[in-house]
């Protein structure tokens, strides 16, 4: 009896620390980022880095991209090097577009609990009049072995504006 007690008593400190760590780190995985100068600065403040993205104008996308609306696949490829993490989006539309784009990228990185954490954002970039476009991102920050995966939004204009939420999944940047 007196080692079920014990037991429970570290069970239960143990789950009051979580709590409290949860209580201490916020709201994690609820913010949204806004357009603009002004919110870049709150961001960088924030202690998450602002990426610059290369425009790329009409790409060559890989054989078997299937369209299933106006817009084609987004594409999210990762490499690296001593340089960092290279990220590279291309996205397309059936056609040729008014707008194509990609924007409000996120690189998220996941601790040791499991959550995913913003640790840098680009704006993303846009082409016009096109079919296809990509951009390239360096993330210099990142850590090798540490788990990341690339939020983004694409979007493209052929007689009508549409966008779709990209998510790259997870994997381990051990380049």
């Amino acid at each position: 009896m007196k080692r079920m007690k014990k037991v429970t008593k570290v069970g239960r400190q143990f789950l009051y620390g979580m709590v409290a760590a949860v209580f201490l780190t916020g709201s994690i995985g609820f913010t949204s980022f806004a357009s603009g100068v002004e919110r870049t600065a709150e961001i960088a403040e924030e202690g998450i880095e602002v990426l610059e993205a290369t425009i790329v104008d009409e790409i060559n996308l890989p054989s078997g991209t299937n369209p299933y609306t106006m817009l084609a696949n987004c594409i999210i490829s990762v490499t690296g090097d001593d340089e960092g993490m290279h990220i590279g989006i291309s996205s397309g539309v059936v056609g040729t577009g008014s707008v194509v784009g990609v924007k409000d990228i996120k690189v998220q990185k996941k601790n040791w609990l499991g959550i995913w954490s913003t640790v840098a954002v680009c704006s993303g970039g846009e082409s016009y009049n096109c079919g296809t476009m990509g951009i390239n991102i360096l993330y210099a920050n990142a850590e090798r072995g540490a788990t990341y995966r690339i939020l983004c939004v694409h979007y493209g204009d052929v007689d009508g504006y549409t966008e779709t939420e990209n998510n790259s999944g997870a994997f381990v940047f051990d380049f």
